[in-house]
């Protein structure tokens, strides 16, 4: 066997380049995941965030009939979150005991009294993706109600 031959059958043995090509198949994929899982965080803190305003401003218009001031309230969440981009909005309603049927707060609960007094307030937050992926929409909404009952 020729020195050129056995030379050629070695070369042609070694797998100088299989690593370097795995890594540039899975490289991309793994940063993928990355990326997916970093946009996934941001979206799940947000929705975080938007909740605990919503009930930071419920909490703060439910503490009694003096501060159920609406733009207090959706200053108060918007504090609470520490995003002036939040948008909030707060209602008043009155509802019978034991019924989800809002009614007027001067009338009367047949054989409860009076009616009971409630503050919602609703707060919502659009959040982009940093990349475009296909069949997604490039903002999400979250958004989320708090519904107190006035003290």
């Amino acid at each position: 066997m020729s020195a050129l031959r056995r030379i050629s059958r070695d070369y042609f043995k070694k797998e100088n380049g299989s690593a370097l090509l795995e890594t540039a198949i899975v490289v991309p994929v793994l940063l993928l995941l990355a990326i997916g899982a970093a946009e996934y965080g941001r979206v799940y803190w947000t929705s975080i965030k938007v909740a605990n305003a919503a009930t930071a401003g419920a909490q703060y218009g439910a503490q009694g009939l003096g501060t159920g001031d609406p733009t207090l309230i959706e200053q108060y969440a918007r504090d609470d979150a520490g995003d002036e981009s939040l948008t909030v909005t707060s209602s008043q309603t009155c509802r019978c005991p034991g019924s989800e049927t809002p009614v007027a707060c001067s009338g009367t609960c047949a054989g409860y009294g009076t009616p009971q007094f409630f503050v919602a307030v609703t707060a919502s937050k659009n959040v982009a993706f940093l990349l475009r992926y296909p069949g997604v929409p490039q903002t999400i909404s979250v958004s989320r109600t708090a519904t107190f009952r006035v003290q």
